[in-house]
């Protein structure tokens, strides 16, 4: 999966194993796993290692924990929290919400904004 992650970046792939591992989505052993060997959920946490440590200001997230297990909700979140850019999540999940240290704007619709949709 190292390999995988380094993929795109500058240095060796081993450079990258400080940064990869600070997100907090991996154990040191799962670095050495051929990434067509991972299970989706695994997958799922590079895809997401990947935008975590790239440059950006904003980070848009369209139900990020929906087909989650529960054990990879909590770790998103964990990542979540490390990130310096501003996240714009969209979720239906109450966890989440309910435990979202960040500032939180609901939207609801009404019956009359409902039915003119």
């Amino acid at each position: 999966m190292l390999a995988a992650f380094a993929r795109g970046r500058t240095g060796e792939a081993a450079e990258h194993t400080a940064q990869l591992l600070s997100l907090g989505l991996f154990d040191r052993d799962q670095l050495a796993i051929p990434v067509g060997q991972v299970s989706t959920g695994q997958l799922q946490r590079l895809a997401l290692a990947g935008l975590l440590s790239a440059p950006s200001d904003i980070l848009l997230l369209d139900e990020p924990t929906h087909h989650l297990s529960p054990a990879l909700a909590e770790e998103l979140e964990t990542a979540l929290t490390g990130y310096n850019g501003t996240l714009v999540i969209v979720s239906h999940d109450r966890r989440l919400r309910r435990y979202w240290r960040g500032a939180h704007l609901a939207l609801q619709a009404t019956e009359t904004s409902a039915a003119t949709c």
